[in-house]
């Protein structure tokens, strides 16, 4: 099953359409606030009947929660689409993008912390919210291999397998949503030790 299809296309016309974004906008911000939310609470801030939220997202809470996974790390893939370019990499240098982006994605964690928290947390249990990560994911895997690439053939990332590093990569930013991080008084500190260590792993070999 293709969930992006289902929540938030579907074939019922602009309208339908309409109404699941609202759904999931409505989710993200119960999600925001509190950390939970219940099918009612979206239904009234989205304006329609609980039948209908059941209407236009058939698989319930775990649709609403998915829409909402999909949004925060659509939000991350953005941020990593942006920063890592050949462009910014020959321009600026691999700190400064390694340190870009690591802002960018940090920002993202503590401003989504309570939705990713919450979407997590039924990783295991739903396969729905598994295909959306695992998608997004995807994404990111193969934004961060085109970047070593690039970066490999210009002489700005070290020799090494494009995916090992990609993914190396990958595993490295999501250790930025981490709450010791995230609530530090010293948080531009620390952000700079990791841009440092993930700056060790992609620098050519002196």
């Amino acid at each position: 099953m293709n969930w992006k299809y289902n929540i938030l296309t579907g074939m019922s016309g602009s309208r339908a359409t309409r109404t699941r974004t609202a759904l999931v906008g409505a989710t993200v911000a119960a999600l925001r606030e509190d950390g939970s939310f219940t099918t009612e609470q979206v239904a009234e801030v989205a304006g329609v009947s609980v039948a209908t939220v059941y209407n236009r997202v058939p698989e319930g809470r775990d649709g609403l929660l998915a829409g909402a996974l999909d949004l925060a790390l659509g939000r991350l893939v953005e941020v990593t689409a942006e920063a890592l370019t050949v462009e910014h990499l020959l321009d600026e240098g691999l700190d400064c993008v390694l340190r870009h982006l690591a802002e960018g994605l940090v920002g993202v964690f503590d401003e989504e912390a309570l939705v990713l928290r919450a979407a997590l947390a039924r990783l295991p249990e739903s396969r729905l919210l598994r295909e959306v990560y695992r998608e997004r994911q995807a994404e990111a895997q193969a934004l961060n291999r085109r970047f070593v690439e690039l970066g490999q053939a210009a002489g700005r990332i070290g020799d090494g397998d494009p995916d090992e590093l990609a993914d190396t990569l990958v595993v490295l930013c999501q250790g930025l949503n981490n709450p010791i991080l995230l609530g530090s008084v010293d948080r531009p500190a620390l952000v700079e030790r990791l841009v440092s260590a993930m700056a060790t792993v992609l620098q050519p070999a002196s």
